[in-house]
């Protein structure tokens, strides 16, 4: 186990040692990975949602990971009709947990960065150094739809969020100490969490 600090290797370390790094992913929605019937399936309520974040952080897993979603795919399965906030699930799980790394999910183009800087630094004050950002730039279209939003082609869409990073994490932009302090410590590559980042803030 990594010494708890904001240091840039810490954070994208996870804190640990591990190389393989092991997670869970999309608990936020019901039926989480699952479009199925069975009535067992996921339910995605607020108390399962924290009885799984205590047990995969007592077990030793490395990160939770939710999917941003604003409605769901209907049908007689309903994959994803209830889903829960990203970032809200993320500081209510960080404030329940002790070592492993939560994420807040953002839909780039649906996000001002300034706000976005400003909620995932307030998470991390609160989750003490474990908040993890996963930037997704494209996504379903009726979703987009919803905010009035059209979508980029695919690689403006990679240079629209290199350039929304930079925004959120601008000194001259912010209008708040928090923000103006926030720095992105790592950009990924796109196939792992699309675009993955952690933020560094101080008081």
């Amino acid at each position: 186990m990594l010494a708890r600090s904001a240091s840039m290797q810490n954070r994208i370390a996870m804190y640990n040692g591990n190389v393989l790094k092991i997670g869970l992913f999309g608990a936020n929605c019901s039926s989480g990975r699952s479009a199925t019937k069975v009535p067992e399936r996921w339910s995605a309520s607020w108390p399962d949602c924290l009885t799984l974040a205590k047990l995969a952080d007592d077990a030793g897993l490395d990160f939770m990971l939710p999917i941003a979603r604003w409605k769901g795919y209907g049908g007689d399965t309903d994959f994803h009709g209830c889903s829960l906030e990203t970032i809200t699930w993320a500081v209510g799980l960080l404030s329940a947990t002790k070592r492993m790394t939560v994420f807040g999910t953002v839909h780039a183009p649906l996000f001002h960065p300034l706000i976005a800087a400003k909620e995932f630094v307030t998470a991390d004050h609160i989750g003490e150094g474990r908040v993890g950002v996963n930037i997704v730039v494209g996504w379903n279209e009726g979703e987009f739809d919803m905010f009035g939003v059209k979508q980029r082609e695919h690689d403006a869409r990679y240079d629209y969020a290199q350039e929304w990073i930079v925004w959120s994490s601008w000194p001259g932009r912010a209008t708040a100490r928090s923000i103006s302090t926030a720095i992105i410590c790592s950009s990924r590559t796109r196939a792992l969490f699309q675009s993955h980042t952690a933020i560094r803030g101080h008081c």
